[in-house]
């Protein structure tokens, strides 16, 4: 066949019918062949006799020629094929663009290709690293399995509505948190964390115009009214917890994290993570300095370090044995509460984490029912307020953000750190489990004889 046939032959008319469609070939060179019912139709048959849709139109913002593929034959019937050709003309009569559209689609990033951006350009500068992580650990879990191939312009209250389902029905599955033969746990406030990270990154991804609309706009928590946790120690179950906590089987230096928790109120994944230049020791107020970036509301803290939260540090500074490194050979760690040395040989502090696998693990050797770990600061805060210790003055300790920077006056000018007030909350509270609680006035004399942190 001359060059004049072929040519010919690629622009040929028919009107199509299934017969055409399923006879039709090529004859080793490609052809195409255009529908005389439907204006912009055509039919490409490649060499080797591949059949497929495709619509043909005149851009009218330039009147440049397009095509944009519709589907192969017979996948794509004759009547779809035609169908199409009819949504694009009204497309193109409208001022749109189906090819250009088409590759619009196919270059939109999933929503796990956001996830990055997301964490970088967001998460990163407003998050503190605890919630990071936490945020990683839903997404990897929940989120991604289910919409993180997914276009982000594609996914609809819908499939995120599927998604919560399933977590609604999830149990703990976490490592050190199941037992041979015992049930998980249900997770009571899981879903309603996973709708809020989820609407956290679609509604970034609306504000960075990378979609139109954000399709968790209108919905609703999954949970409507969380159950609010009230779960606190009586002083029986303080001093069964200062005496047994020892027998759980964790580290020696856990243990006591653990006992600090409750003596000055923090969150154990703060007092996990202290590093020793954070401790101010070597003045007649020392004071534990929590930087924004470990907080979990990205505010910098300050706790005022009774007898006793003393007696502590120092015990676990006892603990502590050189650590071999390569490079500078014989060094201490840089934390109060260092890990066991990780396949990578790196020496982080131990990880929040492990101190709810240690109860779980231990729980019956605690001899402490329904019991948790952030209770401890749940704790510490009602026998304060037992003791006389004002809402304000115990809000300051926990570093909530309703009591510091409730107002611009108290978030712009109030510069005052109340170290004082924060300081006679926690020597009484350190004091009352001094008088009552068996071993907790052997840990404070510790203090005197203890050495002083190296800066």
């Amino acid at each position: 066949m001359t060059p004049p046939q072929i040519a010919a032959r690629s622009k040929m008319r028919k009107q199509f019918t299934t017969r055409f469609l399923d006879t039709v070939t090529s004859e080793g060179e490609r052809a195409e062949y255009f529908d005389t019912a439907e204006d912009g139709l055509m039919l490409r048959v490649s060499g080797e006799g591949t059949k497929s849709f495709a619509f043909r139109y005149r851009r009218k913002s330039d009147g440049k020629r397009k095509f944009v593929s519709l589907g192969r034959y017979p996948d794509l019937s004759l009547q779809a094929a035609r169908l199409a050709a009819v949504k694009g003309r009204i497309a193109v009569a409208e001022g749109g663009d189906p090819a250009s559209e088409v590759q619009l689609r196919r270059s939109a990033p999933t929503f796990e290709g956001i996830v990055d951006d997301w964490a970088q350009g967001h998460a990163l500068a407003n998050r503190s690293p605890r919630v990071r992580a936490d945020d990683q650990s839903m997404l990897k879990r929940y989120v991604l399995p289910e919409i993180g191939a997914m276009k982000v312009r594609d996914i609809t209250r819908r499939e995120l509505t599927l998604m919560l389902g399933k977590v609604r029905t999830a149990k703990d599955g976490r490592k050190g948190h199941v037992k041979k033969g015992v049930e998980p746990r249900a997770l009571t406030h899981r879903p309603n964390r996973v709708f809020q990270l989820t609407r956290a990154i679609l509604r970034w991804a609306h504000s960075e115009g990378i979609i139109c609309a954000d399709p968790t706009a209108g919905m609703k928590r999954p949970i409507k009214k969380e159950a609010e946790r009230e779960r606190t120690l009586s002083l029986d179950e303080i001093k069964v917890f200062w005496a047994n906590v020892t027998d759980l089987p964790t580290t020696p230096a856990l243990q006591i994290a653990m006992k600090l928790s409750l003596v000055t109120g923090q969150r154990i994944g703060e007092v996990c993570g202290i590093a020793k230049q954070e401790l101010i020791l070597d003045e007649g107020a020392p004071v534990w300095v929590i930087p924004r970036r470990r907080t979990k509301n990205s505010q910098g803290h300050r706790v005022p370090l009774s007898p006793l939260a003393l007696g502590l540090i120092h015990e676990a500074l006892k603990l502590q044995s050189p650590l071999l490194h390569e490079s500078t050979g014989f060094a201490e760690s840089p934390y109060l509460f260092p890990a066991r040395a990780k396949r990578d040989r790196s020496h982080g502090p131990i990880l929040p984490g492990a101190a709810a696998v240690a109860m779980f693990r231990g729980r019956d050797m605690l001899g402490i029912n329904d019991f948790r770990v952030h209770d401890l600061r749940r704790t510490a805060a009602t026998h304060m307020a037992e003791l006389g210790v004002s809402p304000h003055t115990i809000s300051l300790i926990l570093n909530h953000v309703s009591a510091s920077k409730r107002t611009v006056t108290s978030k712009v000018y109030v510069q005052y750190s109340y170290d004082r007030e924060k300081r006679e909350a926690l020597d009484r509270w350190s004091q009352f489990l001094e008088r009552h609680v068996d071993g907790a006035q052997h840990s404070r004399q510790r203090e005197n004889s203890a050495p002083a942190v190296r800066e």
